[in-house]
């Protein structure tokens, strides 16, 4: 069995490349003799190459430029060409360029014979002196972090009060990211390392979920005849002749014996998502919802904004004609189904359904909440970070796409990255529970 070759180079491999970039041997020979892959090499000689910047001015007008007191001080009277710091200074500098290292193949100054008399800027590969960088990085990246106290004690008086306000480290460092001297990456390592106050308990999805189990699908011919041209294939086939957008729908439930839920309606591509509070489970008042929305942003806003709406096959929502039809006449919208169980047809409503258990985890009673209390927590959940939408959140996506109007009809508004809070205590402060 063929052992593992070593990924690093060793000081004899560097020696190797500083004796083969002075004969000027290829990037691919040497990679060649070292059994290295030629980007390893040319990576090794642009990060250990040593710049060396001359004593004496390196201008092109050097030999003629005769300037005097370009630092300002009239007291020396010096050539400014001779002393170092006149480049910095001189508004004429412009910097000589050397026509052999500029023809070099690595763009090295290792096989150059006129080193010592050369007056240009030069570029040097040293065995020695990559191998003491190495060996310095080495030792640098196994001592921890590289943080100094005071880096540590602010990422912790930032990172640890947002994580236990219900944040993701995603989100944090998307809001902080200027302020935080740390990678995401390196904020979990710290947590899960316990160098801050938050621990792994306080991050959401840090501990796996089980599994799913499959369930077996249902025949086609279990699906209520009421439902014809209303399926999951009479959608693909819609979808593939009309252009528009998917509002995903579907009902969260708070305890099993009380009557309200909500109603959520998820815009995909916007990964923007409603939700209205509906006094009863019941098909009537999902009805009720819709035609509320259509009545505050007005038919022809609701027939832009929801042109197509994908459910699952809840009692709920068994009135398909009354969710269709417009309070003034005509179609307002069209409804499909998901094939039963295929829950995953829908997936991202199901997914972003997690960010209202945050604030209302499961079995917690929905009676004591207003509209407005509910409006306020997708207020909070549309103004968190998503890393699939790079760095935005979901309603600065949303104001680029849906009318104007239709923000301020809903009563949505984005909440400051800073003060998004995903916990219990955002709706216990705002209307405290009997």
């Amino acid at each position: 069995m063929q052992k593992n070759k070593p990924s690093h180079l060793t000081e004899h491999d560097r020696n190797t490349i500083a004796v083969m970039v002075t004969s000027e041997c290829s990037t691919r020979i040497i990679a060649s003799a070292l059994s290295k892959s030629p980007s390893t090499i040319s990576r090794e000689i642009r990060n250990h190459t040593q710049v060396i910047r001359p004593k004496n001015c390196d201008c092109i007008y050097f030999k003629e430029c005769r300037r005097r007191h370009v630092c300002g001080s009239y007291s020396c009277n010096r050539l400014c060409k001779t002393c170092q710091h006149s480049r910095e200074k001189c508004p004429d500098y412009i910097k000589a360029e050397c026509d052999y290292l500029n023809e070099n193949r690595h763009h090295l100054c290792n096989s150059c014979l006129n080193q010592k008399k050369c007056y240009y800027e030069k570029r040097i590969y040293s065995a020695e002196k990559a191998q003491e960088e190495y060996e310095k990085t080495l030792k640098e990246s196994r001592q921890g972090y590289n943080l100094t106290g005071e880096e540590l004690e602010k990422i912790n008086n930032i990172v640890s009060p947002a994580v236990k306000q219900g944040l993701s480290i995603y989100h944090i460092k998307q809001t902080y990211g200027s302020v935080i001297p740390a990678s995401e990456t390196t904020l979990r390592r710290l947590i899960a390392s316990c160098e801050l106050d938050a621990r792994n308990i306080d991050l959401r999805d840090q501990v796996k979920r089980r599994p799913r189990k499959k369930q077996r699908r249902m025949n086609e011919s279990s699906v209520p005849i009421s439902k014809t041209g209303h399926l999951y294939k009479d959608y693909l086939e819609y979808m593939q002749e009309n252009e528009v957008s998917v509002v995903q729908m579907d009902c969260v439930e708070g305890k099993k014996e009380d009557s309200a839920v909500l109603l959520t309606l998820h815009f995909q591509e916007l990964s923007l998502q409603l939700a209205l509070i509906l006094e009863e489970h019941t098909a009537a008042c999902v009805v009720g919802a819709l035609d509320k929305i259509e009545q505050t942003i007005g038919t022809g806003m609701f027939r832009e904004v929801f042109p197509v709406i994908l459910t699952d096959n809840g009692h709920e929502f068994a009135d398909i004609e009354g969710m269709e039809r417009s309070v003034s006449g005509g179609r307002r919208t069209k409804v499909f189904f998901c094939e039963p169980n295929r829950s995953d047809q829908k997936a991202h409503c199901e997914n972003n359904h997690k960010y209202i258990r945050y604030v209302i985890p499961k079995g917690t009673s929905l009676e004591p909440f207003m509209q407005t209390d509910i409006t306020l927590m997708m207020n909070h959940v549309n103004s968190y970070c998503r890393k699939k939408l790079h760095g935005k959140c979901p309603y600065d996506v949303a104001m680029n796409v849906l009318p104007k109007d239709f923000f301020g009809f809903l009563g949505l508004e984005k909440i400051p990255p800073e003060e998004v809070n995903l916990t219990p205590e955002l709706l216990i402060r705002s209307y405290p529970p009997e």
